[in-house]
């Protein structure tokens, strides 16, 4: 029997399966492309239960030497790539976490999430290690989903924090503006100053509100060039740049940079598998009630 051309398999959980989550994705790799992935910056948290004994990540690639495998991954609103050593046969369930569900869901803000340290076990304690035993017990996509929703679907049914109602406004006006709404104006909005809107974010988040729209806007960005080369087989870099409000396709290219370490066209390189395989793709939408 022929081998399998080296990709990866995903299988997309229902939307709004539980709580918090914008995304959940199950992977499996089938063969490996590249020995290396570059996990790219974004607006939601990073959380990782694998099937198997870990994944390897670093926030540099040479800090891979360094690093054993974890069970579980839990990473902060990191502002650069991260890199994960991709290994044979690695399998697991990648939650796109919402960051003001963090306590609800993990039982402390995302600022207290570390974005250099993934170690999920160590963070989250006794019930990481025995979510991800329990995980490895599960036989499919469905019931492992299913498993990951429940136990967090009761985490968070013991959650009584309200979050400051301007937090969470704020948050919903940059994200419909693609986090292309200038702070001041969010500020206007939500009826703080400028200041004490910046001390909210921080205070909850770990990041300034002009931070988190450049993330909002970047994964917009990477977003949509995934979408088109899926989609059509083209890039349309100067389409994508107008499209999410940078001036020009230079603008694209020096954030992109400066987000990942690479160009677009270095990214596209890299995981051009993937994103044909369906790898990249844009959270859904999740109002924090």
């Amino acid at each position: 029997m022929a081998e399998p051309e080296p990709g990866w398999e995903f299988a997309t959980a229902p939307p709004r399966s539980a709580p918090g989550v914008s995304a959940m994705v199950g992977y499996r790799a089938l063969g490996l492309p590249a020995p290396l992935h570059r996990g790219l910056p974004s607006s939601r948290l990073t959380f990782i239960v694998t099937l198997d004994e870990g994944v390897e990540a670093a926030p540099t690639e040479p800090g891979l030497a360094d690093v054993r495998p974890v069970p579980v991954i839990l990473g902060g609103l990191h502002t650069t790539a991260s890199y994960v050593r991709q290994r044979p046969g690695q399998a697991g369930v990648q939650l796109a976490l919402h960051p003001l569900a963090a306590r609800a869901v993990l039982g402390a803000p995302a600022a207290e999430l570390s974005v250099t340290d993934f170690d999920g076990t160590s963070f989250l304690g006794a019930w990481a290690t025995r979510l991800h035993q329990r995980l490895t017990e599960t036989t499919g996509w469905p019931q492992a989903f299913r498993l990951v929703a429940e136990e967090l679907l009761a985490r968070s049914a013991l959650d009584r924090t309200r979050l400051r109602p301007e937090l969470v406004h704020a948050w919903h006006l940059l994200e419909r503006s693609g986090g292309r709404m200038p702070v001041e104006m969010v500020a206007r909005e939500v009826q703080l100053s400028a200041r004490h809107l910046g001390t909210l974010f921080r205070r909850e988040l770990g990041r300034s509100p002009k931070a988190v729209a450049g993330l909002m806007r970047f994964e917009h960005a990477s977003s949509a060039i995934a979408e088109r080369i899926r989609r059509t087989g083209r890039t349309e870099l100067a389409r994508v740049a107008a499209e999410t409000g940078y001036a020009d396709q230079a603008h694209l290219s020096r954030e992109f940079n400066r987000y990942t370490g690479t160009s677009p066209r270095g990214w596209i390189a890299e995981e051009f598998r993937n994103i044909q395989d369906g790898g990249h793709g844009r959270a859904a939408t999740w109002t924090h009630d």
